[in-house]
């Protein structure tokens, strides 16, 4: 039986024994008072959501998470899913479980669930120590006496669960404790061989960010030791392991259960979308048609998940030759030209139709684009998808904007739109990559609706 399977059966457990506690103090398990199915439909839908947000949040797959990150996990699912619980309840008008009873139970759920991870892992600790569950950790870079000392530390500890298996370097020379295993060039091979969990940086090497970026494609954490290089340039966070403070390269792809759970919501908003809205689709489909010469739909090639291109759709909102126009424009006017340099958008656009204007307003002219996160080449909520001659001004951005799938809205898009300059999207966009969660992707959506109906910085 899997430490994972452990885990999970063990937060089952506490869940419903913190029920029946609940039950015990407020009612003496006099279930005559209560409304039994209601009670038990409680307990399902708050013991499912919870399971499902630890879950989602690494809880069952992450052996180096320290015992305060699982006690944050532990709140955030308790909570999340008893506040959604309480809407479920008052949006189908049945308030009938007792509050009391459930502060007792969310009070319950929080202390057993932290107890238990205590139990789990101390039985984690155990099978460490006759050599089971061990994660494969290849470190990078020839360790100088102090590094090394950090690393045996970590090694010999039990309770982290960790199995160095050696380093790879250029250089060459014995280190005191671990073997040399191949040359950099070899990394990949090594990961895939040695089924490595985790990376240690111990020093200064050259092509670390080949590495970096095998170790994400391969979802492998990466961590730094002590100032093992530069990270300025890397999207990074704070985790103790040990006792230790290591600096570990921010996991910045959209992956894993919570990947699958956005690519759901997806697939079954956007049918929603379709459904409801397939009758504006062709309102402004024909009001595109009586406006001006031309197809109702445009595409223009953009930069989408792992720096492949795809063709965005979007109702038409300029005149055909539009290009033509742009750089006519740009030629004669050279402060529009700064303009369009520094926004890469222009207020006072010649090449916007009439209805033109009226769609980009209210950003009806994305509709469209539902039709790409179906298809898998955008989502609903991501960075904006650039075009492919922005990708030199995008700069070192570019790499991690690659990551994640573009999307329909965004940070920029509920913060200020076309009023935040070039540099500004990027920066939020970065923002959003770097903090990504699922919460995050709902909170974008439900404010995306009053952004646009605001209408602000739109054109």
């Amino acid at each position: 039986m899997s430490i994972s399977f452990i885990s999970l059966l063990f937060d089952i457990i506490s869940i419903i024994l913190s029920f029946i506690l609940s039950l015990y103090l407020r009612f003496d398990l006099r279930l005559n008072l209560i409304d039994r199915e209601w009670y038990i439909a409680t307990l399902v839908i708050i013991l499912t959501l919870d399971i499902l947000i630890l879950y989602f949040k690494g809880m069952y797959d992450n052996k180096l998470m320290s015992f305060f990150n699982k006690c944050g996990i532990i709140l955030d699912g308790i909570v999340y899913s008893t506040f959604v619980y309480i809407m479920f309840s008052y949006l189908i008008k049945n308030t009938y479980f007792s509050r009391l009873t459930l502060f007792y139970f969310v009070v319950f759920s929080i202390v057993f669930q932290m107890l238990d991870k205590v139990i789990v892992s101390y039985i984690q600790t155990s099978r460490y120590k006759t050599g089971k569950d061990l994660s494969n950790v290849l470190m990078v870079g020839k360790p100088d006496e102090k590094i090394l000392g950090i690393l045996h530390r970590l090694s010999d500890n039990k309770e982290v669960g960790i199995n160095i298996i050696g380093y790879i370097s250029n250089e060459s020379g014995a280190v005191n404790g671990y073997d040399k295993i191949g040359d950099m060039l070899d990394a990949e091979s090594i990961i895939k061989k040695h089924n490595i969990k985790a990376v240690f940086i111990a020093s200064k090497v050259d092509d670390i960010n080949e590495i970096i970026n095998i170790c994400l494609n391969k979802y492998i954490k990466v961590y730094m030791i002590n100032d093992g290089f530069d990270i300025l340039n890397l999207p990074s966070e704070i985790e103790i392991i040990d006792d230790i403070a290591l600096t570990k390269v921010k996991d910045i792809y959209i992956s894993g259960a919570e990947g699958k759970l956005k690519r759901i919501m997806d697939i079954v908003l956007s049918l929603i979308a379709i459904v409801i809205l397939s009758p504006l689709f062709l309102i402004i489909a024909i009001i595109i048609k009586l406006d001006s010469p031309g197809p109702v739909f445009f595409t223009q090639n953009r930069i989408g998940l792992n720096g492949t291109t795809f063709k965005a759709y979007k109702f038409r909102s300029m005149v055909l030759n539009a290009e033509e126009i742009l750089m006519e424009w740009l030629e004669k006017n050279p402060a529009i030209r700064d303009e369009y340099l520094k926004n890469h958008k222009l207020k006072d656009d010649p090449r916007i139709t009439r209805v033109g204007k009226f769609l980009r307003k209210t950003s009806l002219d994305e509709l469209p684009q539902i039709f790409n996160v179906l298809k898998g080449e955008m989502s609903l909520v991501g960075p904006r998808p650039y075009l492919e001659r922005e990708i030199p001004d995008c700069g070192s951005y570019i790499k991690y904007l690659w990551r994640v799938p573009p999307g329909i809205t965004g940070l920029w898009q509920i913060s200020g739109r076309s009023d935040v300059d070039f540099e500004g999207r990027l920066k939020m966009d970065m923002q959003y990559i770097m903090n990504w969660s699922i919460w995050l992707d709902i909170n974008i959506l439900f404010k995306t609706i009053p952004a646009v109906l605001k209408k602000d910085g739109a054109y």
